[in-house]
């Protein structure tokens, strides 16, 4: 699926300026003290093929950033962050958070030079910079890492995100949002760690895509995702009210967050960690062997080794992967399971967008969901619904 566009907009620049970029009060300027060791070319490859160049004078030490530390914070001991992209190329969102980071402790960090206006590979690299920077002063804790920004910087806060749910244990797109692209274990991560939350104004001109779209298909998905359309307010910052609200249903899920990790720990990261792309692999490969364990949770073992193939191709367990996906091919017992689990997933995945695609009125994409459907499952029950939903699709596109 293309990603949604991320053009400058004179609109969400003006609202945001109404809703707190450039307001400084508890802040202070931070410099990027070393470039970011997290896997920024990973989260850009939905952007296209030369997404991940940068400028040839791109510094990481010449990135700066906003940040607000709470009063009497430890750095040995693990806090929370909120980390805000703005639209425009000034830092935003403070206003609206403010009081909650006062009152709660909670770290804020918002980039500047990462707007509407600066490609997307850079502004991947900027905003992993930062959080990179933040990351290696203080104890971050990932369970407590909330990602977030408005219009554009919402967009750019879901391609992120949904590239990197270890990194974080909620999303907040306000106004603007992007799909999930990539490996399809990145989805059941993301169903596993992650919450969403969708906001929108009520006259927003991206409500629909929150509200008809974004919202069902997450929901269709199981990934626990929640929508506010917040009353008498357009495309804008919301007020700290409803960030408030937003961030006590983030924090709800942190047990979850907390199991998930205990039971999956060679998929987490730790607030001192950061492994490298062979080390992340390899851990991958051994959090694969763990999964096949569980025999209904096998697919989600082949889907790892699948994405260990798939994002670092070149390494020593990309080898192994490769090798113990054929060993799978010759067993009989872990193939029913895999065509089990695995048709089930399929069907749920695209059946949830094709229908996410026909709210959002895309007939032709929501076709070609249908289309792919039928043609992996011809034959089958599966397959003779999906051609009945194109059948009906075309009529209704007439």
């Amino acid at each position: 699926m293309r990603w949604m566009s991320i053009g400058t907009c004179a609109v969400a620049f003006w609202c945001g300026i109404a809703n707190g970029i450039g307001a400084q009060t508890g802040l202070v300027e931070r410099k990027v003290a070393t470039a970011t060791r997290l896997d920024w070319q990973f989260a850009v490859r939905g952007f296209g093929a030369g997404a991940a160049k940068l400028p040839l004078d791109y510094d990481s030490l010449k990135q700066r950033y906003q940040l607000f530390v709470p009063k009497g914070i430890q750095k040995n001991k693990p806090a929370s962050l909120v980390l805000f992209i703005s639209p425009s190329n000034q830092p935003a969102g403070w206003n609206s958070w403010k009081a909650i980071c006062e009152k709660q402790g909670i770290l804020f960090a918002s980039p500047f030079g990462a707007g509407n206006s600066t490609p997307p590979g850079q502004r991947t690299r900027i905003v992993l910079d930062v959080l990179n920077d933040v990351r290696r002063q203080y104890a971050i804790d990932p369970d407590r890492t909330y990602l977030t920004g408005f219009s554009g910087g919402g967009r750019m806060a879901c391609s992120i995100g949904f590239a990197l749910p270890e990194c974080f244990g909620g999303v907040i797109p306000l106004c603007g949002t992007n799909p999930i692209s990539g490996p399809t274990y990145l989805r059941h991560r993301i169903e596993e760690r992650l919450s969403v939350a969708f906001v929108t104004g009520a006259t927003d001109f991206n409500r629909k895509e929150n509200e008809d779209y974004m919202a069902p298909w997450f929901q269709d998905l199981g990934i626990r995702s929640k929508l506010w359309v917040v009353p008498k307010m357009g495309h804008a910052i919301p007020p700290t009210a409803v960030v408030a609200e937003v961030h006590a249903w983030l924090a709800e899920d942190l047990k979850r967050r907390r199991a998930d990790r205990q039971a999956r720990p060679k998929l987490a990261l730790a607030h001192d960690d950061t492994p490298t792309g062979p080390n992340q692999a390899e851990r991958f490969l051994a959090a694969a062997a763990e999964e096949f364990k569980e025999p209904a949770r096998t697919w989600r073992g082949v889907a790892l080794l699948q994405g260990v193939t798939q994002r670092w191709p070149q390494t020593d367990a990309a080898v192994q992967a490769r090798s113990r996906l054929k060993e799978i091919l010759k067993n009989e017992k872990l193939l029913q399971l895999i065509d089990t689990q695995g048709t089930e997933d399929e069907v749920k995945s695209l059946s949830a967008q094709a229908n996410a695609l026909e709210r959002l009125g895309n007939l032709p994409k929501a076709i070609e969901a249908w289309t792919l459907l039928a043609k992996n499952y011809d034959g089958m029950p599966v397959a003779a619904r999906a051609i009945e939903n194109i059948k009906r699709l075309r009529a209704k596109g007439k």
